[in-house]
This record gives C-alpha cells, sequence and structure tokens, in this order.
C-alpha cells in the first residue's frame, strides 16, 4: 500500500495544478479583454473600476491599462510556470503507473 502513496500525491498535485492552470489562464483572458475593451473606450466616457466593494471612477485610463497590461503579463507567466509543472507531473505519472503495473 506504501508504493500507491507517491502515486496518490502525484495525482492530487496534478489535478491541484490542472485546476489552476485553468483559473489563471480565465484570468488572462478576462484581463486582455478589459485591455482590449478599454482600447476602443470613446474618449470621455468615464472608465470605473472595482476596488472591494465600490466602484470608482477611473482618473488615468492609460495608467490603469498599463497596471492591467502587467498584471496580465504577470499571469501570463505564472501559467506558463504552471503548465510546465503540470507537463512534469503527468510525466512522473505515467512513469509511477508503469512501475506500479510492473510491480
Amino acid at each position: 500500500m506504501s508504493e500507491n502513496i507517491p502515486l496518490e500525491q502525484i495525482v492530487q498535485e496534478l489535478q491541484m495544478v490542472a485546476q489552476q492552470v485553468v483559473s489563471v489562464q480565465t484570468q488572462v483572458r478576462e484581463l486582455q479583454g478589459t485591455i482590449q475593451h478599454l482600447s476602443n473606450q470613446v474618449e470621455g466616457n468615464a472608465v470605473f473600476q472595482q476596488v472591494g466593494p465600490l466602484l470608482v471612477e477611473v482618473d488615468d485610463i492609460e495608467t490603469l491599462t498599463k497596471s492591467l497590461e502587467e498584471t496580465c503579463k504577470q499571469l501570463s507567466e505564472h501559467a506558463e510556470k504552471l503548465s510546465a509543472r503540470e507537463n512534469e507531473l503527468r510525466t512522473a505519472y505515467e512513469s509511477a503507473v508503469k512501475q506500479f503495473e510492473s510491480a
């Protein structure tokens, strides 16, 4: 039974990482959509940003856009690292399954 523990741990971590990849990629797509929408915003129209439970009017759309782009970049990099970890775990899982089947 102790042979199953590493496999179980791999499966648990793989599931967790896969969920995180989906979540982060969704956040990236949402930010990209927001950035795109801001670039199409008609000058003079008010733009609001959620701050906690409040919506606050944005004074500087350019600064907001740069902030969103930086956040998007950081999340994209994080998603890449998570995807790499997911691939490592899939390889480890396949290897553990082969070892388990040959035992």
